[in-house]
């Protein structure tokens, strides 16, 4: 069903992609910038929400700056020949790298949550083995922010997490950090270490800073162009409504008179001088006067077809039963002629919120084609409603020809008709007007059937 998915915007997006990817390919934008663009972009076309783009973008960019801080501290135990580091600081690197594989791969969640715990699991050993003098608990501060950087607001489950394990290794640390004293770096060595980290951390959390205030002002953007193009759309509407209702008065006015008069005048001529006309020109005025019939209908259902939702009154509860006993006194001579059957399996609803009017149509075009399109010798038609928790349930069942398998894709279409109208008579536009009703309320409508087993038709109607 429906969803909040902007496609206006996805289209924006890829025009930017291409536009991006032209720039590239004609060297107006840096190799390396381009690079670097392509990894904050991991895993962000797996992701529907702009929301979640955002902080995908900022989960990519946080582990390139981790990597970056890690590649320097490596760099200087090389300078220094500190190799002690290397195991220590090579943690971090493999976490890092896996969040932008996971990423890459459309792991989105999985990678965030892995990267939280080996992150803040290397954190932890490192301080241990560095010793207490370099201040490795400091990073557990950042790992405490890191998480609302991670997760939109509604994932709390995974804030949670990630804002439990720095705390939980905090509070561990005093009891374990005695256990590992024997191994700890050299004293000078730590010190060194926790300088390296004051820097270090400060560039942390001034670049996460920025990059969340960043991209808060990109979605902002990103919205507002949004609301313009939904408040251009809503113009349109407008227009296309106001467009739609001329339509329907100049049917209605300039179309069905011209077209009634043809029938009349036609019907005039059949009824004073059809005696006197021979056989062939007897036959065109009868095709001619037909035609004409035929058009009127048409135009009726095309007008209300074009009237759905239009010019309505307020909605009202409607009892169903009422609707189904007006069709059934209607079609009583029908019915009568053919030993048909209506029938009520189960007392229906009143339903909230409709209109009678659009109701009876349903219900009308419904039973209709059951009784038109049967050769039974009791056309009969049975009536029933499910409940369930937001949707009433129609079914609409008769014992009539029945529909292939073959139409179920079309059958809902204007003017789709099965069957040659000197077969049946109809215009083809019933049971489009029976979906769009349904629509009109939020439901949804479809039938099985099997060719000469009936048919059964069933919808939904919201209850509220």
């Amino acid at each position: 069903m429906a969803n909040d998915y902007n496609s206006t915007a996805d289209f924006n997006l890829i025009d930017k992609a291409v536009e991006y990817e032209q720039k590239v390919h004609n060297n107006e934008i840096n190799p390396f910038t381009a690079i670097y663009r392509s990894l904050v972009n991991l895993g962000a076309n797996f992701v529907i929400e702009r929301s979640d783009r955002k902080h995908v973008r900022i989960s990519n960019f946080i582990a390139l700056i981790y990597f970056a801080g890690s590649v320097l501290y490596l760099s200087f135990g090389i300078i220094w020949e500190k190799w002690e580091w290397f195991g220590i600081i090579s943690g971090l690197s493999i976490s890092c790298i896996l969040l932008l594989v996971l990423n890459a791969i459309g792991k989105i969640d999985l990678s965030r949550v892995l990267f939280m715990v080996f992150m803040n699991s290397t954190l932890f050993v490192s301080a241990l083995y560095i010793g207490p003098h370099a201040q490795g608990l400091n990073y557990f501060i950042i790992s405490v922010v890191i998480p609302f950087l991670f997760f939109d607001v509604k994932k709390v489950g995974y804030i949670t997490i990630g804002v439990v394990l720095p705390l939980l290794f905090i509070y561990a640390y005093e009891f374990v950090e005695p256990s590992f004293a024997s191994s700890n770096f050299l004293i000078d060595d730590q010190i060194l270490m926790a300088r390296m980290g004051v820097i270090l951390q400060f560039m942390l959390m001034l670049l996460a800073v920025y990059q969340f205030v960043f991209y808060n002002r990109k979605a902002e953007k990103e919205l507002e162009s949004s609301n313009a193009q939904m408040m251009l759309q809503t113009s349109e509407l407008k227009r296309s409504n106001s467009d739609l209702e001329q339509f329907a008065y100049i049917i209605s006015h300039d179309l069905k008179a011209p077209v009634r008069n043809i029938s009349s005048f036609m019907g005039l001529l059949l009824s004073k001088h059809g005696s006197t006309m021979n056989p062939e020109a007897k036959e065109f005025v009868d095709y001619s006067h037909l035609g004409a019939k035929r058009l009127e209908r048409l135009i009726d259902d095309v007008l209300a077809y074009c009237r759905i939702g239009t010019n309505l009154p307020k909605p009202i509860p409607v009892n169903l039963n009422d609707v189904i006993n007006t069709i059934r006194f209607e079609l009583r001579d029908k019915l009568t002629a053919t030993g048909g059957q209506i029938n009520i399996n189960r007392e229906l609803p009143v339903v909230n919120n409709v209109h009678s009017s659009l109701m009876y149509h349903v219900f009308q075009n419904l039973i209709g084609n059951g009784l038109k399109f049967n050769k039974n010798e009791v056309p009969t038609i049975n009536i029933s409603c499910t409940n369930s928790l937001n949707f009433y349930t129609f079914t609409v069942a008769d014992n009539g020809i029945g529909i292939s398998k073959e139409y179920s894709a079309t059958i809902f279409q204007m003017f789709k008709r099965l069957h040659n109208e000197n077969e049946y008579d109809g215009t083809g536009i019933g049971l489009a007007i029976c979906k769009k009703i349904v629509e009109y309320y939020h439901g949804e409508v479809w039938f099985e059937s099997e060719d000469g087993k009936g048919t059964t038709f069933h919808f939904t109607v919201r209850k509220f």
